[in-house]
């Protein structure tokens, strides 16, 4: 009845059910149907920065504990990699704490702006590896991977992903994130030059009298998660980078002060830092009509004095505003603490 390439089947009324309900159906079907029959899945979310890829990937979390059961609140910080150097705990805990036993999906979030490209490149082949050693022998796993650019994985790693996704989100306040969902699939025709093959995700809709029709979505769209979940999910994110942060300019300035043998250049130093490495700015605050509010702990993480926290947030704020990025840092909701 169904075609080789069938993904998904999933019952549609167009009378009431609406694009979200309808995606959250279509999630169900691909991704924990392949769970319920024992196969692991490997999907790798890639897209520019400030797309949304974290937050489309924490959605997904949600919705698919939420259809098994799950309140995501009790397990955000267990199935969420902020650092590679969270990463073998977390899984571990994963695979063998008896409170984590139903809970079947994992996230690595990109950390390329916190350590070396070489290294996050060896990390990202060493996880994948790992998950396919031991997940499969333990208990079957969703495992999500965010990253920029699909060449941050072996070609020969990239082989044992099954979901290739790219999230964008259009212009304008508050629009859902589109992703689009491809399938991985090996063309072996040429047996010496085998090739990774990707095509939509492909399945059913099924109405309300039994007729069936082929849908192949171009996108899905992705909605924010409650407010409170994203707040969550930002604070874990800080308090995991934050420190890695600290250390890494409190090297930067201590090498100019022996270089330079001065130590007036601290806020030229973390300024520098963070126009430079333009993911971590949403971590540290958002940019507001009057200017670049900092997080509260912000002062304290690199020992400025009101005076300097201020006078980095103004310059922080020009800088943003010379690169034209003025409205779109932080730009989703207002997610810092009181």
């Amino acid at each position: 009845m169904y075609s080789r390439n069938t993904d998904f089947v999933v019952d549609y009324d167009p009378t009431v059910d609406t694009s979200e309900i309808v995606t959250r159906r279509i999630l169900a079907s691909t991704f924990l149907r392949r769970l319920k029959h024992k196969k692991p899945v490997i999907m790798f979310i890639g897209g520019d920065s400030g797309e949304g890829k974290s937050i489309a990937a924490l959605r997904i979390q949600q919705l698919l504990l939420e259809i098994q059961g799950f309140d995501i609140k009790d397990y955000i910080n267990d199935i969420n990699v902020y650092t590679p150097i969270q990463y073998p705990e977390k899984l571990k805990r994963l695979l063998f704490d008896e409170r984590l036993k139903k809970i079947n999906i994992i996230t690595m979030h990109e950390a390329r702006e916190i350590i070396k490209a070489k290294l996050w490149y060896n990390f990202l082949n060493q996880a994948i590896s790992d998950i396919n050693a031991q997940a499969r022998s333990v208990k079957r796993l969703m495992t999500i991977i965010i990253s920029q650019f699909i060449r941050d994985i072996s070609s020969d790693i990239r082989y044992t992903l099954n979901y290739y996704c790219k999230v964008s989100r259009p212009l304008g306040y508050g629009k859902s994130a589109r992703l689009t969902i491809y399938v991985l699939w090996k063309d072996d025709r040429d047996l010496e030059k085998p090739k990774l093959r990707k095509r939509l995700l492909t399945g059913y809709l099924r109405y309300p009298n039994g007729r069936m029709r082929k849908f192949i979505p171009s996108y899905l769209e992705i909605s924010l998660p409650p407010t409170d979940i994203i707040k969550e999910f930002e604070q874990h994110d800080y308090e995991a980078k934050a420190d890695i942060i600290k250390r890494k300019i409190d090297t930067l300035i201590k090498d100019m002060e022996m270089e330079l043998n001065v130590g007036s250049k601290k806020i030229d130093t973390i300024l520098e830092y963070y126009t430079k490495n333009y993911e971590m700015i949403k971590l540290i605050g958002k940019q507001t009509k009057k200017g670049f509010k900092l997080r509260p702990d912000f002062k304290d993480m690199h020992d400025l004095t009101t005076i300097e926290a201020d006078t980095f947030s103004k310059r922080l704020f020009t800088e943003l505003e010379k690169k034209g990025i003025k409205d779109t840092v932080g730009e989703e909701d207002d997610i810092l603490p009181e």
